[in-house]
């Protein structure tokens, strides 16, 4: 069930935060970024987890698009629809789009062409970031309102839109994009839970009495990602039986615990070749025993063959 309609997208809200904040701004420097990072027709994976950028040239019909968690999408320029469980959202470089959780969806540009082409990017934002954000401020046992909507698009206000330009600099450098990018992340997911998306995104991440646990059985596994690990190693760092603890996981965390754990693989064998490794060497660190079975989950994941892929974002 959807939060908004098509119309009050297209009109706006008047909601509490109406005044000063909500409201849409100009995309600028933004637009710049993105237009600067999304250089191929399509879909183009940054080097930063999760991060992607789109550009269209062309006004396009519906295609079958999945997010694999909550992710967020900021349009640079022109227009998409999107839809939801029948319900149609639209939106464009005033607005910001999250969807909860894992889902499939259609999607079509209805503005754009040559001289000025859609423009947008969408992050995965990884549930462990919401997880300790929710920690810092205190919000552990706040829960999601009884029905969790599927996506939100909401008008982009002056503080999200300063996280995403952050980020989006970071990105560039490979110095800034270690060290700044995972900050402006951060700053991100803190402005998204101050805003009217802070309930779908608190309920990307469930907070109960195990959520601490599986917070630190996420620590585990991305500190242990080179290493070969069973849901019984890592429910036994957490004191939790195997079952309880893979059930508890996916409630908290919305994904299995061997496919949280598969994600983080794929994006450290990723860092790996960008580095300079080959495909058979960042298969091995990252825990991969088979590396026909690396190539192709890589390339379910990427969209392309790992040699492939390192070689064309090098190039870029």
């Amino acid at each position: 069930m959807l939060q908004t309609s098509t119309a009050r997208l297209r009109h706006g809200s008047e909601g509490p935060r109406a005044a000063g904040l909500h409201r849409a701004v100009p995309a600028g420097e933004r637009s710049a970024l993105i237009a600067s990072q999304a250089e191929a027709e399509g879909c183009t994976d940054a080097a930063f987890p999760g991060l992607k950028f789109v550009r269209v040239s062309r006004p396009s019909t519906c295609q079958i698009l999945h997010a694999l968690g909550p992710t967020l999408t900021v349009v640079g320029q022109g227009r998409t629809t999107a839809r939801f469980d029948d319900v149609e959202l639209e939106y464009d470089a005033s607005r910001y789009a999250v969807v909860a959780r894992e889902a499939a969806f259609e999607e079509a540009v209805t503005e754009a062409d040559s001289t000025s082409p859609y423009l947008a990017m969408s992050l995965e934002i990884p549930p462990d970031a919401i997880a300790r954000m929710l920690f810092a401020l205190a919000d552990a046992s706040a829960e999601p309102a009884a029905e969790a909507a599927s996506a939100l698009v909401s008008d982009l206000d002056t503080p999200i839109e300063d996280a995403v330009v952050r980020l989006l600099r970071a990105v560039r450098d490979p110095v800034e994009r270690r060290i700044v990018a995972p900050l402006a992340l951060e700053e991100l997911v803190f402005r998204l839970l101050r805003s009217e998306a802070a309930a779908m995104v608190r309920g990307a991440v469930r907070r109960d009495r195990d959520a601490d646990k599986i917070q630190a059985a996420m620590r585990f596994l991305r500190a242990n990602v080179e290493r070969p690990l069973s849901v019984e190693e890592v429910a036994r760092h957490v004191a939790m039986s195997p079952s309880h603890f893979a059930h508890r996981f996916r409630a908290v965390a919305r994904v299995s615990p061997m496919r949280y754990l598969k994600r983080l693989r794929l994006e450290h064998a990723r860092t790996l070749l960008l580095s300079g490794l080959r495909a058979s060497e960042a298969a091995q660190r990252a825990g991969y025993e088979s590396a026909s079975h690396f190539t192709r989950d890589f390339k379910a994941h990427f969209g392309a063959a790992p040699g492939d892929y390192a070689a064309r974002l090098r190039k870029r």
